[in-house]
């Protein structure tokens, strides 16, 4: 009887976990209720996503800040060349699985989020930066995003170097002969952010999903 209530009681412990579970899980068809400032993010296929996945050990291979524009939520991000496109396309881009969307704890002051909103809508049809250079000539993704609320005043979280990230991967190697000539022309001092660096930035929260929502 004592083993009947013991395997009894372990059902009884597993439906209960697993109903918890599912309650913090959020519904397959839940969407993020985006507002102007939050930052999403997702993971693509190709070279330089790869080799971003294995430097930074993040799924997140490219961002982009939402504004609105005519009414309408849109997203700024570093492409080629830097441009707004609508939630949808940035999301529809995204691998299985990988958009994510995250937000400020304290919401900024309107006046500062106008700040970066304007600077961001001058950066439009600037270059994107394949070198990563912290210079403003051409912009990188994360680069973009960073800078953006260092206009509205907010350090998202303090710039790394080269050196930082694991550049021993052979697909990492790859794309460094490809774009500098050689590892040693890699400037590893450089200040860099990446994607998953603001991801994972102590000032941001996910941003709430709401059921039902598309």
């Amino acid at each position: 009887m004592k083993r009947i209530f013991a395997i009894v009681s372990l059902v009884f412990a597993g439906l209960v976990a697993a109903a918890v579970g599912l309650r913090d899980k959020p519904p397959a068809h839940a969407s993020y209720a985006l507002q102007e400032g939050d930052i999403v993010f997702h993971g693509n296929a190709g070279e330089q996503c790869d080799a971003v996945r294995e430097a930074t050990g993040s799924p997140y291979t490219h961002c982009g800040v939402v504004f609105e524009k005519d009414g309408r939520l849109m997203v700024l991000e570093a492409v080629q060349p830097v441009r707004v496109t609508t939630v949808e396309a940035f999301q529809q881009r995204s691998l299985p699985g990988s958009f994510h969307a995250r937000r400020l704890k304290q919401p900024a002051d309107p006046a500062a989020i106008a700040k970066a909103r304007s600077w961001g809508a001058r950066q439009t049809g600037r270059n994107y930066d394949y070198l990563f250079g912290w210079d403003d000539g051409a912009l990188y993704c994360s680069e973009l995003v960073w800078k953006a609320y260092e206009q509205a005043g907010i350090e998202l979280c303090e710039p790394r170097r080269f050196h930082d990230y694991r550049l021993d991967s052979p697909k990492v190697k790859a794309i460094i002969a490809r774009r500098y000539g050689s590892a040693d022309k890699l400037p590893r001092d450089e200040p860099v952010v990446a994607p998953g660096d603001l991801a994972e930035s102590p000032l941001l929260v996910e941003v709430p999903r709401v059921e039902g929502k598309k």
